[in-house]
């Protein structure tokens, strides 16, 4: 491969590690997004749950409807957010491995290139 052939692919695999940098940041940024969405959501909870405590007797009948319908919406949303986080999760993890894989080529790439850069700079010195 000319030296040219492999500076494009050192290229794309710089560009490409590039990209999927900064896929990896917009993922980490929904990741923190979603820890402050659970946050939220515990403050909420417990918002409306106090709201409760303070309008209803604990031993009634509408305080239990009331502190159950607050946990079973708090359960949903919970697992929604959990749920995102999963995928998240697995799409860092793949990005991580993708990026780790594309340095290596790109790499291997440098080193064969400078290999060739110094074969051929031996082979045209007569000196040596």
């Amino acid at each position: 491969m000319s030296y040219a052939g492999i500076q494009a692919t050192v290229n794309f695999y710089t560009m490409r590690e590039a990209d999927l940098t900064n896929e990896l940041s917009d993922i980490m940024t929904s990741i923190t997004q979603a820890s402050g969405q659970t946050i939220e959501l515990v403050t909420s909870t417990n918002d409306q749950k106090s709201v409760v405590r303070n309008s209803a007797a604990p031993d009634s009948t509408e305080y239990k409807t009331q502190m159950d319908q607050i946990s079973g919406q708090y359960e949903i949303q919970l697992a929604q957010i959990t749920d995102w986080e999963s995928q998240l999760e697995t799409r860092k993890q793949a990005l991580e491995t993708e990026i780790q894989a594309t340095t290596s080529y790109k790499e291997s790439f440098k080193t064969a290139l400078k290999q060739n850069i110094q074969k051929d700079y031996k082979y045209g010195d007569s000196s040596k």
